[in-house]
């Protein structure tokens, strides 16, 4: 019987960097593929966006060094979805600018955007909380491109409201 030689294993390392240099850069293609599309989407619906919001203090607005008044604040954020109109009722908390809690209440009128809302909500906690309201704006979160267009929406009305 012959002996099969086990692998160099030089030649198994040059073949494991291969494979993950390559998964690396295709999903850096379809990840870049997706931002201008949801790029696109987010332009040809802010047309139809639309925000209402109410100032809710449940903490002393006092100026600070920030441009923000702390303080809680909710906005409710609409955008436009292939079957009807949707909101998302947003509140933040702020302190010195930064974004420290943060709720949004599903409002969905058809069982799709609820789901969507639903994957939203569960998901972007991580993305805002513990960052400068300056630095927030989503696009895709959980599979949801369009429920991000009202998120940017009220949150836009938010830094509005809170403007020191």
């Amino acid at each position: 019987m012959q002996e099969i030689a086990p692998p160099n294993k030089a030649v198994v390392m040059l073949i494991v960097v291969t494979l993950l240099v390559a998964v690396t850069a295709g999903s850096l293609y379809v990840y870049g593929s997706q931002n201008e599309t949801n790029s696109l989407a987010q332009s040809t619906n802010s047309a139809s966006d639309s925000t209402t919001a109410s100032k809710s203090q449940t903490t002393p607005a006092t100026p600070t060094t920030s441009s923000y008044a702390d303080g809680t604040y909710t906005a409710t954020g609409s955008y436009a979805t292939p079957d009807s109109t949707e909101t998302i009722n947003l509140t933040v908390t702020l302190v010195n600018s930064t974004i420290t809690n943060m709720s949004i209440q599903n409002s969905g009128n058809v069982r799709e955007s609820r789901d969507y809302q639903q994957r939203f909500m569960h998901n972007c906690t991580n993305l805002v909380v513990g960052k400068d309201i300056n630095s927030v704006s989503l696009s895709r979160v959980a599979g949801s491109s369009l429920t991000s267009n009202g998120f940017n929406a009220a949150l836009d009305q938010i830094k509005a409201d809170a403007t020191a």
